[in-house]
């Protein structure tokens, strides 16, 4: 059973506008860091750090953690309350495509979950993101951040004063240099991991909320479709994520990995109808265009030239995927594990020792 079409559209588009809401809801977090720099700067312009001893450095340690603690607070706050916002936009535009997916003559309304089990899926549903951050609940991924955020402050600080720095060496380790434009402080850190914190729980939010109404019209949906993002930049994780298929009730959503852009499409029982001519977009080596919508991932990518598969792959797995005399499926199959976890090169040796031998590598 092909995809419906306009499903397929519909989650395209809405995906591409998914990504410009991160772009600003990433921009909310400027003021912020900027507060942040203020507010070291001033704590740390109040007296010689050279001339403190331990028991003053651990109240200066207090009082910046206890302001920074707020700042960030504030700023959760704030991402919550819009990831809600989200969630119940994302909600109604599932159920809108639905609804609109429905053949000519066939009279259709999906039903939409309430308020308070969207919220609930979005709180409670575990993040699906591969690694140390797997199967944290959206505020603990929140606050996990924000903790390390301002440990990694408090570090600067404390070495800063064990290795007899000044109050300005500080301050530069934690501003950067007006030279690197600000690119090479701690600050810089702090602000690159704001923005994957806040493009991944926008991408959870969407994907759990979108999931919710996909449960509520279990007489329609019974299957889901990954889909990801026909680009080089696409990881090992949703390269092989692609086109696969996961019962309503069961299996992994993404985000699939921080500031992971792959979403899903509904299979419905209408779909079959729309299958014919299918496409979907990809920029490829010779720049965007459309294919055909059957292609997974490997299919696509076997079309281009070996310089954008080893740019996708990387040079010694774009080898194998060439030289290797592995199909395409069994190519997928070993880049992740069981539990969807992406396989190293040793790792898919140790699977596929011939294919290696093959190619040479």
């Amino acid at each position: 059973m092909a995809v419906n079409q306009a499903l397929f559209d519909a989650t395209i588009r809405h995906a591409v506008f998914l990504e410009q809401l991160k772009a600003g809801e990433v921009a909310k977090f400027g003021p912020f860091l900027k507060e942040i720099d203020r507010t070291i700067r001033n704590q740390l312009t109040q007296a010689d750090l050279t001339d403190y001893n331990q028991r003053r450095l651990q109240r200066l340690l207090d009082e910046v953690d206890s302001l920074l603690l707020a700042i960030f607070q504030r700023y959760s706050d704030q991402l919550m309350l819009d990831l809600i916002d989200i969630a119940m936009y994302e909600a109604q535009f599932e159920a809108s495509s639905l609804t609109r997916a429905a053949p000519v003559g066939i009279t259709f309304d999906a039903a939409v979950p309430g308020v308070a089990a969207v919220r609930a899926a979005v709180l409670s549903s575990p993040l699906s993101v591969r690694g140390t951050d797997g199967g944290k609940l959206l505020k603990a991924f929140i606050k996990g951040w924000t903790n390390a955020e301002r440990e990694r402050v408090a570090g600067a600080i404390r070495q800063g004063f064990f290795e007899g720095q000044t109050n300005f060496q500080v301050i530069r380790n934690i501003r950067g240099t007006a030279a690197a434009g600000y690119r090479d402080g701690i600050l810089a850190t702090t602000n690159r991991n704001a923005a994957t914190v806040a493009r991944t729980a926008i991408q959870h939010v969407a994907a759990q909320a979108r999931m919710e109404t996909i449960k509520a019209n279990p007489d329609v949906v019974r299957e889901v479709e990954m889909v990801a993002t026909l680009d080089s930049k696409t990881s090992q994780t949703c390269r092989s994520m692609d086109k696969r298929r996961f019962p309503v009730n069961s299996g992994p959503r993404p985000p699939f990995h921080p500031n992971c852009r792959t979403t899903f499409v509904p299979v419905t029982d209408w779909s079959e109808m729309f299958s014919e001519g299918a496409t979907r977009a990809a920029i490829g080596d010779n720049g965007a265009g459309q294919v055909a919508a059957s292609l997974s991932y490997y299919s696509w990518l076997k079309r281009q030239p070996a310089a954008f598969q080893d740019q996708a792959l990387g040079p010694t797995r774009g080898k194998l995927f060439r030289e290797g005399g592995l199909t395409l499926e069994r190519f997928s199959e070993l880049q992740l594990d069981r539990n969807f976890r992406p396989l190293t090169l040793e790792q898919m040796k140790g699977l596929e020792p011939l294919a290696f031998e093959r190619a040479g590598i």
